[in-house]
Order: structure tokens, then sequence, then C-alpha cells
């Protein structure tokens, strides 16, 4: 059995807030405004900015459902980001908890990191995962564990994001306005089949009304 579990992005706390421009909650999630990348002059006069500009880790945690299943803890097999980015903003890691246990680390999220408008956007499999190759769509803002995850206690998700120049990049202006738009984090998870949970559940419910006057 597949399901998943998704947070708000109004529960999306940050852990270093002063060295944003801004942030707000709003209905739909947190907004999130980034100062731009620090502009450094080289030997010959040439102004250079850094790659990476100042950013946060941001954290949000998914619901755990351990006891709604009966004997088998569910497994994580992925998680999912649904954002926004505007300008040069980008998420460069995601990093994901259980508890107080790091299940994964992506810190290698390919040269442009992730960026882009994810906020209606889900792999096709975490929606109905009997859906056909044809109609198979992939997205980047789901990451899929290298191995599923048993949880133990509650999965924990937390990223970073900054103002991110990739140079040389001509389209790269560091005067833009660089913002990420939080709407919701979630994870997709597998729980096995437990026939034998099955059977002691139905056997207790026989109990109970054969014991009732």
């Amino acid at each position: 059995m597949q399901y998943s579990l998704f947070t708000h992005g109004t529960a999306l706390q940050i852990e270093t807030p002063g060295e944003l421009a801004s942030n707000i909650k709003v209905g739909w999630g947190t907004q999130i405004s980034f100062r731009q990348p620090v502009v450094e002059i080289v030997d010959d006069g040439t102004p250079v900015f850094k790659t990476e500009g100042p950013g946060s880790w941001f954290h949000i945690t998914l619901p755990s459902t351990l006891t709604t299943f009966g004997r088998r803890n569910p497994r994580l097999e992925s998680i999912t980001l649904l954002f926004e980015t505007r300008g040069n903003c980008r998420i460069l890691r995601v990093h994901v908890y259980d508890g107080s246990d790091i299940v994964e680390e992506f810190n290698d999220l390919g040269i442009f990191k992730l960026g882009g408008e994810f906020l209606r956007t889900r792999d096709s499999k975490d929606i109905n995962p009997e859906a056909p190759p044809p109609n198979h769509e992939s997205f980047g803002n789901t990451l899929q564990l290298t191995k599923s995850h048993r949880v133990f206690s509650v999965i924990g998700i937390s990223f970073y994001a900054c103002a991110f120049g990739h140079q040389p990049d001509p389209k790269f202006h560091p005067i833009q306005e660089s913002v990420l738009v939080m709407s919701a984090a979630g994870g997709q998870f597998t729980v096995e089949d437990d026939i034998f949970a099955r059977v002691v559940a139905v056997l207790e419910r026989f109990v109970g009304r054969s014991r009732e006057p």
C-alpha cells in the first residue's frame, strides 16, 4: 500500500531569519526574500559575485502515523517539495531526518540546483503508483531515497536555500530579486500488507462482540 503525507508551507521554520531580506507567512504558504550574493573586486578591478548569497536552512516536519497501519511501520520512499523560486533563488541541499537521525543527504542537486515553478507539480508515480510508463512524468522536486527507510519516529525535511549564481552564467543578474515560495512538503510512504495483523483485528472484533450481553 502506498500513501502520501504533506505539511502545509505555513509550518515552515527558518533557522537563521537574520540572514534573510524578509519573510512572511500567508494563507498559501511562506514567502522568503533573500539578500543578493556579495560582490568582490578581484585584482584587475573586475567585480565578481560569490556563487552563493546569504541564505538559511529551513525545516518542516511530516506527521507520524506509526500506529495507523497495524504491526508494520511505514517505509519512506521519497520526499516532495512544492515550491516556486523567482530570480536567482535556488535550493542547494536537502536533508531528510527521522527524529534525530539523518536518513539521507541530497547535496548534489545538479549544476543549477533546485529552482523553478513546482507549486502544483508532483511525480505521477506519487499520485498513482500503477500509472503506466507512457503517462509517467518525473519532476526534480521529488527526491527518491537511495534505499527505503523504515520510519522510527517522525520525518523532518531540512533544506538550504539562497540567492545562487552559477558563474559564468550570462543569465545571472545579481540585481534581480531572489524569492522562495514554499507551499508544502511531503513524503511518499509504503506499508507492507500484514495478513496476520488483519486476522488478529478481525478476531478481536469477533471476540468483543461475543462478550456483549
